[in-house]
């Protein structure tokens, strides 16, 4: 048989393997861990109530890094926060879209805090997702380094949670 016989054969080898490793590369394990840091930036909106009381509804866009599982996905969270007497537990939901664009969804809660410490511990879990991320579970802890970075325009914040590790399961 011709090189050039032999060529088309091989090339179409080499193609169908590539594919096969790439479509192998695509699913995710059944569950797994992961390590990541994320980033973030929003605004928030506060109302007093009185001489002790602090009620903020928060706006933020974020992106994640990891060694796999989540990695380059983006995030819109909302956080609602009521601080009596400078303590409070600020919580809600978050939405990330990864680069495929399945999205997962999840919910968080910082543990009690005052109003100004820097580095709150907090929790988060999924709750639910499309595509891939459908029917998962799991999530992660973390501090928040929320209040670490003065930012430039006023009425804005920076969130950073730097190498926390998590967990997840798919059904």
């Amino acid at each position: 048989m011709s090189q050039k016989a032999l060529l088309i054969p091989s090339l179409l080898a080499g193609l169908a393997m590539f594919c096969g490793i790439a479509a192998l590369a695509g699913e995710l394990p059944k569950e797994g861990t992961y390590s990541a840091t994320y980033a973030g930036y929003g605004t928030c909106q506060i109302t007093a109530v009185g001489k002790e009381r602090l009620l903020s509804v928060c706006d933020e866009n974020a992106l994640m890094t990891t060694d796999g599982f989540l990695d380059h996905t983006t995030w819109h969270c909302w956080a609602f926060a009521d601080f009596v007497k400078g303590m409070g537990a600020p919580h809600g939901t978050c939405v990330g879209t990864d680069p495929a664009g399945d999205q997962i969804v999840g919910d968080f809660l910082h543990e009690m805090h005052t109003i100004d410490d820097k580095s709150p511990r907090a929790s988060f879990k999924f709750t639910g997702g499309t595509g891939k991320y459908d029917g998962i579970t799991g999530g992660w802890t973390y501090v928040n380094d929320y209040n670490a970075f003065r930012t430039a325009v006023p009425g804005t914040y920076a969130s950073h949670v730097a190498k926390f590790q998590g967990s997840y399961k798919l059904p």
